[in-house]
């Protein structure tokens, strides 16, 4: 057997509970995203503790709404005959893996607005400073559906081809498999960089959300062709529509809020980067719309 169908799914257990590689890498991916965020909201005048506390009012919707996406995907799974308590626990069996980025965003979108609101923050130029971020954290998520074998795409034949990142051997399968969560980590890698290089040279308030969901509607939309263990509701195309529909919505309204710009005589382009003296603070207890209150 190729050495990619011998990855376990349990890095170790402690106090008799065994702790997945999937939470591992996931929560990694959580950290890398903070002190990216961290570093990236910098320029907007938010500091170490404020970034940290919005961190802490995102997560748990984003990892609930995550959680609850993937649950009734997968209904038939969940809601069994005879539904019990234990089968209640399942649903947020998340150290079990499962998750759904896109619900998961989301929830992690209106867990910051509930904080930006408190704060008196403005969300959408904390978007634009730090969403690009989110795309690195899925890139680095994805390698937990390697260790779960899952999000693998269609058999591959071609004992040339039987290599990885080309494939992955598919134990319960008993056959090699495009390596599709593969695939989407190096895409999600190449959107980061895209929506990073962007944010720091477009100067347009609240680009960053029809951006992201337009550079991830495009990955997820490609990869959806490629999956291979999907239920119902893939084979109806719905996550294909959404995704779809996603990309032109998102393009849509990105190329709207520049044209409004471009037709009110803002420059909205800078080749090198936006002068930092044009980037106005995010919270409004200090300023206001760049003027000090």
């Amino acid at each position: 057997m190729h050495w990619t169908g011998k990855i376990e799914p349990i890095a170790f257990t402690i106090f008799g509970r065994d702790v997945a590689w999937y939470g591992i890498i996931v929560t990694f991916s959580m950290i890398v995203g903070l002190l990216g965020a961290i570093q990236l909201a910098k320029k907007i005048k938010l500091n170490s503790d404020d970034i940290l506390e919005m961190f802490l009012f995102a997560i748990p919707f984003a990892v609930l709404f995550a959680r609850l996406g993937f649950v009734f995907a997968h209904a038939s799974d969940f809601f069994v005959k005879g539904f019990d308590f234990n089968d209640f626990i399942q649903i947020f069996a998340i150290w079990d893996g499962g998750l759904t980025i896109l619900t998961g965003v989301p929830g992690g979108v209106l867990g910051a607005y509930i904080w930006c609101r408190w704060r008196k923050v403005d969300i959408l130029r904390l978007g634009d400073a730090v969403l690009c971020i989110v795309l690195l954290c899925q890139s680095i998520g994805r390698w937990g559906n390697f260790f779960n074998q899952e999000i693998y795409g269609m058999p591959i034949t071609n004992e040339s081809l039987q290599f990885f990142p080309m494939a992955v051997y598919i134990a319960r399968q008993g056959a090699f498999h495009q390596a599709t969560f593969f695939y989407e980590s190096v895409l999600n890698l190449l959107g980061f960089l895209a929506m990073y290089f962007v944010s720091r040279r477009l100067l347009v308030r609240g680009h960053s959300l029809p951006l992201y969901v337009f550079t991830y509607g495009l990955i997820r939309f490609i990869m959806e062709f490629f999956r291979y263990n999907t239920n119902v509701y893939y084979e109806v195309n719905v996550i294909r529509i959404i995704t779809l529909v996603a990309w032109l919505i998102g393009g849509g309204i990105l190329a709207y809020m520049i044209i409004r710009e471009k037709k009110k005589g803002n420059r909205v382009w800078y080749k090198d980067k936006i002068p930092p003296k044009l980037i106005k603070p995010a919270k409004y207890g200090i300023y206001k719309e760049g003027k000090t209150k």
